[in-house]
């Protein structure tokens, strides 16, 4: 904790020279009151201004934000509400939720915001939120607790992506450790086999107990392919059955029941909602858009706010389905799939799988868990017949040969 006592101390120092007038943190439309929970929500749009459109007013805003919570939060005292309330106005309104379900949602974010810039704010306060959870929220055994990580299955999700990809970033084997205990063990207490996720694990004055939350969904797929990356490859597998049996399904194409409410005052909020809504993602059972036991609803749900999480973890997906590197072709999920390096054919939409080649190099093909390899005739091979784990293994097949 020295270490992070000292980066939270030379931060706190910077923060007097950062920023001046209204406190810069994603403040509520009425500006009085700020909820942590949504700091991830911002710093994901100004990670994606600075990173895609050198955006500096968006970088400003951001280390401005970020040396605002060094200024106001540390790990033990939380925030400092005097402060807040008393000079600047706001009320913190999630400040009594579970630690899991604030600040630490921002990880993942500051992660991604770090390898766009290189700013090590962004990197101190990831290293300190982890800290403090792994030390009180995420033990060793993986074990899922209410009073560790909250209700909120998606809280706990994202949190559990966004330590993955800090693992990732930092090489840090304790903590992917950490990732894959929980992904194994306390993670099953609130999905199942297809990647749906409990909304939320206990529910008071509301029973809905079949509504997932595909934010959730795709967290998980992010943390299977990173755990994929650090060579449990098996974990591609779980990601590419939840994309294929959950998340994908789960986007809303058909919006023929979908009738405009009555709108005599012309809000906005009322007009065109069926093309509003096409294409969304929302809060779906295993089996289908509208869950089953929604004691007070009536409603299927398709908040929008969904859409950014779900569509961010599928470009993660797309982004893993091939990869080259040094070691050669990487065909980790079976969709199909081309770049300038590799054309993949998949056998759910071809009659078999078909890989060709577009650049020279050894080829890895991941397979099912239920292929017994011996099982497997490969036609169009050149050299011998290998196996690697999970993958069959080609150490020299020709440029556009299938």
């Amino acid at each position: 904790m020295v270490l992070n006592e000292q980066a939270i101390e030379k931060h706190r120092r910077a923060a007097f020279f950062a920023f001046s007038g209204p406190v810069p943190l994603p403040l509520e439309r009425r500006l009085v009151s700020f909820t942590a929970h949504n700091v991830r929500e911002a710093l994901h749009a100004l990670h994606a201004l600075v990173r895609y459109r050198g955006d500096d007013k968006a970088r400003q805003i951001a280390e401005a934000c970020l040396a605002a919570i060094f200024d106001l939060w540390g790990p033990e005292k939380g925030w400092n509400l005097d402060r807040l309330q008393g000079r600047y106005g706001i009320a913190v309104t999630d400040n009594n939720e579970n630690f899991v379900r604030t600040l630490p949602h921002a990880i993942g974010p500051l992660v991604k915001y770090y390898r766009a810039t290189g700013y090590e704010a962004a990197l101190d306060l990831a290293i300190v939120l982890k800290d403090k959870l792994c030390k009180d929220h995420f033990p060793e055994d993986g074990t899922y607790h209410i009073e560790l990580q909250g209700t909120h299955g998606h809280s706990i999700a994202c949190v559990l992506c966004s330590l993955a990809q800090l693992a990732e970033l930092t090489r840090d084997v304790f903590l992917i450790d950490r990732v894959k205990a929980f992904y194994d063990n306390g993670m099953w207490q609130l999905r199942d086999e297809l990647g749906w996720v409990v909304e939320k694990t206990s529910q008071s004055s509301i029973d809905r107990p079949d509504t997932g939350e595909v934010n959730s969904t795709g967290d998980l797929v992010e943390t299977a392919l990173i755990l994929g990356r650090w060579g449990f490859t098996q974990y591609f597998e779980d990601a590419e059955r939840i994309l294929r049996c959950h998340l994908l399904p789960s986007q809303l194409r058909d919006t023929g029941f979908i009738a405009d409410p009555p709108n005599p005052d012309g809000a906005d909020g009322k007009r065109n909602v069926a093309g509003r809504l096409r294409g969304a993602f929302g809060f779906p059972a295993p089996y289908g858009h509208q869950p089953f036991e929604l004691t007070g609803w009536e409603a299927v749900f398709f908040h929008l706010d969904i859409v950014g999480g779900a569509v961010g973890s599928l470009c993660e997906a797309y982004r893993d389905a091939t990869r080259f590197d040094d070691a050669g072709h990487h065909v980790n999920l079976l969709f199909d799939y081309e770049t300038d390096a590799i054309k993949v054919e998949s056998f759910y939409t071809h009659g078999a799988l078909t890989i060709t080649l577009k650049k020279p190099g050894p080829l890895w093909v991941r397979l099912p868990s239920w292929v017994r390899p011996e099982t497997v005739t490969i036609e169009g091979l050149t050299g011998t017949r290998r196996f690697a784990g999970f993958y069959p293994f080609v150490v020299q097949q020709p440029v556009g040969v299938p």
